[in-house]
């Protein structure tokens, strides 16, 4: 009863109520004074008056001091995690750029060295052909792989950038790519054509994907099974609608009501922060977009994210 009777109280005075409770308490006391004739000294009750008006000001500046450290706190928090999930990735990055390079320049210097060796003009072989056909691809490979990465790494803040969703899904693909190769994972993609753009922040829309796609390849039991991920225009709410389902481990209901809660996992001890999710959360709430979670043990999970077309001011 106590602990109820404190919640109440500390509810009302980070609300401001207790500051209006008092204001109610002395208008009560200064008209009752003044119906039953009782003698109230003025300046006892402009004293009252500007205590009553500075300490609402206090309260309210309050507020919005913590309101605004609550932001700046949270923006470093998105910032430091999108830094530490692309620090996380960077070697797997690395090594994938790595070989498409290092066969790209094999190829093309042998290429230059038979073109070299010809004394006559002539027209160029099948074999050098195809040769110079695949540098190029493996190239092209590699500039993907180089784009996404810088894509999803900006640390600007701005909501305003037209953010193509099915391309967010594809980059936050590549830069995973190197982390589940070599696993038995098949992702699926189904993604609508002609998608409409929403107005938001690539890169750190690039981050909430890169973790849940990330935690649905985590949650496949000895890296086996399947990701599907889904987009789809919702014409009659004016939507964006992203599914990540998978057919893992999937969470239980008692840990549902928790993932979203910052430094919340179930992972062991130095492989997760918690923050993840949280963080996702955070970003989607800032696109004024939802993101909900419907799972079964054993079957799997599927994360759904929904982003409106209209987001009004932010």
């Amino acid at each position: 009863m106590e602990k109820k009777g404190s919640a109440l109280l500390e509810h009302f005075v980070n609300n401001g109520l207790l500051t209006i409770a008092i204001g109610a308490a002395v208008l009560y006391w200064y008209f009752d004074a003044q119906v039953s004739n009782q003698y109230l000294p003025r300046t006892l009750t402009v004293s009252l008056v500007v205590i009553y008006g500075g300490f609402t000001q206090y309260i309210l500046n309050a507020r919005k001091r913590a309101m605004e450290e609550k932001d700046r706190t949270q923006g470093q928090l998105i910032q430091s995690e999108s830094l530490a999930a692309i620090g996380q990735l960077s070697a797997g990055i690395a090594h994938e750029l790595n070989n498409p390079l290092a066969g790209t320049s094999s190829l093309v210097q042998m290429s230059i060295e038979t073109i070299r060796e010809q004394k006559e003009l002539r027209d160029i072989d099948g074999e050098l052909l195809e040769n110079l056909e695949f540098s190029l691809k493996e190239l092209q490979k590699a500039g993907n792989i180089v784009r996404s990465v810088l894509d999803l790494s900006r640390q600007t803040q701005t909501y305003v950038e037209d953010v193509n969703i099915n391309r967010v899904l594809e980059d936050a693909l590549r830069v995973l790519y190197n982390m589940y190769k070599h696993l038995d994972v098949v992702v699926e993609e189904n993604y609508e054509g002609d998608l409409p753009l929403i107005k938001g922040n690539f890169a750190n829309l690039g981050q909430v994907f890169i973790n849940i796609i990330k935690n649905a390849v985590q949650a496949l039991p000895e890296g086996k099974g399947t990701i599907n991920l889904s987009t789809r225009y919702d014409h009659g709410r004016d939507r964006i609608v992203v599914e990540c389902r998978d057919n893992g481990r999937g969470i239980p209901p008692e840990v549902q009501k928790d993932i979203f809660k910052p430094f919340f996992t179930t992972k062991e001890v130095g492989k997760g922060t918690g923050l993840g999710l949280y963080v996702s959360h955070e970003i989607i709430r800032k696109h004024k977009g939802s993101i909900s979670v419907t799972s079964e043990p054993g079957k799997g999970s599927a994360f759904t994210v929904e982003f409106p077309l209209k987001m009004g001011e932010i």
